[in-house]
């Protein structure tokens, strides 16, 4: 080979070797830019702040094992990812799963988006309520409906005679209480029809001042059996009444709420409180909608403490929008706080724009909120107002506006760090009880598969930060929570130890 040839072949070598360098060197360059735009959306992720400390990480490594266990198996069988499933089919199935049990064991500070009548499970309310003496049932204007009465008439019969002549009667009510799974292939009208009746099912029963006050001691415990130390219930004020027919004004029930929260929080160690979040169904006239808000106003004053402020309820595909009452909300006076629901639908363009009058009327937090992903210019006016989004997860599968929660548009605002709180909304129509249900829908499907504590702990502080409580009851709550939360952390780290060496004793 001549000498010019052998430098050309020498020359290509160190060229080809050039090449091959720098297109290792390009890839390791590719590999850090793209390693450091993940990084940084793990951070702006909702909990991507918070840096855990070295037991929260051991807590954390344990809690990630076990959703990747169950992730894995949905990556190869996607039918067995179960908050894909109907919810009315998969809680049992989710009630055995290791993280809904880890779940369950996590301090969870407070519930911002629960409704009273739908609150307490339905089995306790079928056996520990409907049991009484003098409850009757009967059917008025085609819905059935419980009540507590002495000398019964037009229609009423006891509930002991139902039974008698049925004995499956506790689950024909079971299914006026509740959705069933036969909810599935009905129409989302349908559904919200058959969902407003469960409450007028139970309205009555609920107003009878003892069933009242064990109505709502149950709520209570049920939170507190599930790690939930504070609550802000939604409801109308109800005209409670005795057996005997004596009906009462609303301050006395607003007195014998007030009477069962001191109550549960003398019996329970740790519990914060409750306040209460006046509701009026949003298809009432203008003069309804003033008169309401002006009994708010004076009860407000009368019970600084235990009244947060107003909302709005029902379809709002159906009611009117809130700005059909922006005249009668802008004359509310100062002290009356909102908290609207707002985009609980999947329309666009219409009752979505609620949406819009929600944060113009400063509203402090968004129930729902599930059209705010499609409204840019409104999002970052929330944002920048600091205005908390309401999520509750299974009420909206179940209630058909969406199907599989990986598609929730939340999954948006939990990415960029958005302020969302998680509510469970009504969880006795879907047969639930506490926070855990939606908290591991939420970990589970709308979470990085690498997120973990961080997610849950800050989704509890930002319960408390965006609750209705005094500042200086936030500072309270938080130091209680940090407490209840590091006593979590150490008490599972002795139970995973506890576990380790038994499985060393059985080995």
């Amino acid at each position: 080979m001549r000498v010019v040839d052998k430098m050309k072949a020498v020359t290509c070598r160190i060229v080809m070797f050039a090449t091959s360098l720098t297109a290792m060197v390009d890839c390791e360059s590719y590999l850090e830019r793209r390693e450091r735009l993940l990084t940084q959306e793990r951070r702006n992720f909702t909990g991507g702040d918070l840096v855990l400390s070295q037991k929260e990480t051991l807590v954390n490594v344990a809690l990630l094992r076990m959703k990747n266990d169950e992730l894995e198996a949905a990556y190869t069988n996607s039918a067995a990812f179960l908050p894909s499933q109907n919810f009315l089919l998969a809680r049992q199935s989710i009630e055995r799963s290791k993280v809904f049990d880890f779940i369950k064991r996590v301090p969870k500070a407070c519930v911002l988006h629960i409704h009273l009548l739908g609150a307490v499970s339905v089995d306790y309310v079928i056996e520990h309520l409907t049991y009484q003496e003098d409850v009757y049932g009967g059917y008025v204007n085609g819905v059935f409906k419980l009540k507590v009465l002495e000398t019964p008439g037009g229609g009423w019969k006891p509930l002991k005679e139902y039974r008698e002549e049925n004995s499956s009667f506790d689950v024909f009510l079971k299914e006026k209480l509740t959705l069933t799974s036969s909810s599935m292939t009905e129409s989302k009208e349908d559904v919200w029809v058959a969902f407003k009746n469960t409450f007028t099912t139970l309205f009555d029963l609920v107003a009878h001042r003892p069933t009242f006050k064990k109505y709502v001691y149950r709520v209570l415990e049920e939170l507190y059996l599930d790690n939930v130390f504070y609550a802000e219930l939604r409801g109308a004020f109800m005209n409670l009444y005795e057996t005997n027919g004596t009906v009462y004004d609303v301050r006395v029930f607003i007195d014998t709420f007030v009477e069962v929260v001191d109550e549960f929080k003398a019996d329970h160690n740790g519990f914060v409180g409750v306040k209460f979040i006046f509701n009026l169904y949003r298809g009432v006239d203008g003069s309804t909608m003033k008169a309401a808000l002006d009994q708010l106003s004076y009860f407000k004053r009368l019970y600084p403490d235990f009244i947060a402020g107003f909302d709005l309820v029902g379809s709002e595909d159906d009611g009117k929008n809130l700005v059909d009452f922006h005249e009668e909300l802008h004359g509310a006076t100062g002290d009356v706080k909102f908290f609207f629901h707002a985009g609980e639908t999947n329309w666009y363009g219409r009752a979505d724009l609620n949406l819009a009058d929600a944060v113009l009327l400063n509203t402090s937090r968004i129930g729902h909120g599930y059209a705010l992903a499609k409204h840019p210019l409104l999002l970052e006016l929330a944002r920048s107002r600091d205005i908390a989004v309401e999520l509750c997860p299974i009420s909206n599968q179940v209630l058909k506006l969406h199907y599989d929660p990986r598609n929730h548009p939340a999954t948006v605002l939990l990415a960029t760090g958005y302020p969302v709180v998680i509510g469970n909304d009504d969880p006795s129509v879907w047969q639930s009880t506490g926070l855990s249900y939606d908290w591991y829908v939420v970990l589970m499907a709308m979470t990085w598969e690498d997120h973990g504590l961080e997610v849950l702990k800050k989704l509890a502080m930002n319960s408390i930060k965006y609750s209705a409580m005094s500042e200086k009851e936030k500072i309270a709550a938080l130091d209680q929570f940090l407490t209840a939360w590091d006593r979590f952390v150490d008490e599972f780290l002795r139970s995973q130890e506890v576990d380790q060496r038994k499985r060393v004793y059985v080995v």
